[in-house]
């Protein structure tokens, strides 16, 4: 199981992608350039949660961005 995440100028998506290619649920969040990498992290970590993704299958994770003051 792959974590993609595609940042955007007003969202970001968070997705699962299944070993067979298929993708799981995908969850949205806003995109806030004031918010800090901790900020992210807790909103991410709560948002997998909520989906009920166990990040412990994850085996990598893929990210696209057109915002880089977020991605960095």
């Amino acid at each position: 199981m792959i974590l993609a995440i595609d940042t955007g100028n007003s969202h970001i998506v968070l997705g699962i992608i299944h070993q067979d290619g298929s993708i799981g649920p995908t969850m949205r969040m806003e995109t806030n350039l004031t918010k800090t990498e901790y900020e992210y992290a807790a909103d991410i970590k709560i948002i997998l949660e909520l989906g009920r993704v166990d990040l412990s299958k994850c085996e990598g994770a893929i990210i696209s961005s057109v915002v880089p003051p977020v991605t960095t």
